[in-house]
């Protein structure tokens, strides 16, 4: 933990103006920076990639891992992790200002109250922070999660089959029986020496036509 965490502690008086206030908010920003890591360390876990070390800051963590044996897609989804981290975290403590009966335990309005504004307000403002596309920030990673979206999608649609071209009429010759196409041959060539004879009369007519 590094000593700038204390300044979290510090804003923390400038936000309630009470030291009775401040310390209770302390382990609640201690719990929020700590969930924020777990996340990652949560994600990191699953993808059986090795933690080297965490961590804290002033108002923000680093989780430090073998970056060698992270695939793209491993690094925007770890850091995603910790942001999803927290928001599970704002929504139990909503749950809890909600269902849990604080008025009825000593000095409990005063816990719930620290408690709403830690982890729902002040979670809010830590997730802005973390997502800066900026930095150290997470958002420098998590927000490659758009042109990796809009690159797998061009390659979805270059992989789509292109329709075939349609196929060509069957010839009806084709379709023809042997005598009937044994008929058509005869006829063709009936036909082709029929035309070679005209020709060749024609020919011949014009050959006389040219004596002197």
């Amino acid at each position: 933990m590094h000593w700038t965490v204390l300044l979290s502690f510090a804003w923390m008086y400038l936000v309630f103006f009470d030291l009775a206030l401040t310390l209770i908010a302390i382990p609640f920003v201690f719990l929020l920076l700590v969930v924020h890591e777990l996340g990652h360390v949560v994600s990191l876990r699953r993808r059986r990639i090795a933690v080297t070390g965490v961590a804290l800051f002033g108002i923000h963590g680093e989780t430090s891992y073998n970056e060698y044996a992270a695939k793209p897609g491993d690094v925007v989804a770890v850091a995603w992790a910790g942001v999803a981290a927290q928001v599970v975290l704002m929504l139990a403590a909503l749950a809890a200002t909600s269902l849990i009966p604080f008025a009825a335990i000593p000095h409990g309005a005063a816990v719930a109250s620290v408690m709403f504004v830690v982890l729902v307000k002040f979670n809010v403002f830590l997730m802005i922070v973390a997502l800066l596309p900026i930095g150290p920030f997470d958002g420098h990673d998590a927000w490659q999660v758009i042109p990796r979206a809009r690159a797998a999608l061009k390659r979805r649609r270059q992989a789509k089959p292109r329709p075939a071209p349609p196929a060509a009429a069957p010839d009806p010759v084709d379709n023809l029986s042997p005598e009937a196409r044994a008929a058509l041959d005869r006829d063709s060539e009936k036909a082709a020496a029929e035309l070679m004879a005209k020709l060749r009369g024609k020919s011949g007519a014009d050959a006389g036509g040219e004596k002197p």
